[in-house]
């Protein structure tokens, strides 16, 4: 509703400023003062729904105050409209020879001035605003990114707990390897760590199911640092997902080594 309205505004305050304009150019103060009026009036409504429009916007956390291309656009026109009446004003109360007349130039010409300015500055106060939203954004980004992959790297721990109750030397390094591509690439598991109301050992007992091992393992008492191999952990594990996603510290020495060994 607001933005029909404020469209409709916009038509009418193009054709008062035409108005007042053309009244200008014929010399007729008169007529020029009571379209500069409606004008003025016009442009002032417009920019209080603009404004408002923002902070409905920065309460509903709906890309904040950043003003629609049409609002930002909208303002600029009515800023270039209100100083070619301003101009025309000032012309007209330097050259007239009758103060009345002057005065009624001048007090046409403060009052789009003060429209002027106070649309400048709602313009600097928009952009201030945007880049105050787009700082949170990023800030909201990286701390839900922080807690994914602190979730990453618990699962990691958990699961290395029960690898490392395996027997088997090559079946641990197996199963480590198979569980860093799965905390790495499967998108599934990327969108639970994502989940924070899915608890860490429902993760953990899903993985070791997945990779054939008893649901044994818990999270770390400590901790993200608390499972390393000192306390039963597999090497390598302990930093499982902890940079961004896709990046691996440990899978590829396991795989290294387990080349070298079928080349040898």
């Amino acid at each position: 509703m607001l933005a029909g309205l404020t469209q409709l505004a916009l038509e009418m305050a193009r054709t008062c400023q035409a108005r007042a304009a053309a009244a200008l150019a014929a010399g007729d103060l008169d007529r020029a003062g009571k379209a500069e009026a409606r004008f003025s009036s016009l442009f002032l409504g417009i920019r209080r729904v603009i404004a408002l429009k923002a902070r409905l916007r920065r309460q509903q956390e709906a890309s904040a105050a950043t003003p629609a291309p049409d609002e930002a656009a909208m303002l600029s026109e009515l800023i270039e409209l209100a100083l070619e009446l301003a101009r025309g004003f000032q012309a007209l109360g330097v050259t007239a020879d009758d103060i009345d007349r002057a005065a009624d130039a001048e007090i046409r010409f403060s009052g789009l001035f003060l429209g002027i300015r106070r649309a400048i500055a709602l313009q600097a106060r928009l952009r201030q605003q945007r880049e105050e939203d787009r700082r949170k954004a990023e800030q909201r980004r990286k701390d839900r990114q922080d807690e994914k992959d602190d979730r990453r790297h618990a699962v990691a721990q958990g699961v290395a707990r029960a690898i490392a109750a395996v027997p088997d030397a090559e079946t641990q390094e197996r199963l480590t390897v198979d569980l860093w591509d799965r905390l790495t690439e499967d998108e599934r598991i990327d969108v639970d760590l994502a989940d924070t109301a899915l608890p860490i050992g429902v993760l953990i007992a899903s993985l070791c199911r997945s990779l054939g091992l008893p649901p044994g393992g818990t999270p770390p008492a400590g901790g993200p640092g608390a499972g390393g191999p000192e306390n039963g952990g597999v090497p390598g594990a302990d930093r499982a997902g902890s940079g961004p996603k896709g990046q691996a510290f440990g899978p590829a020495s396991h795989r290294a080594s387990s080349n070298a060994r079928a080349r040898g």
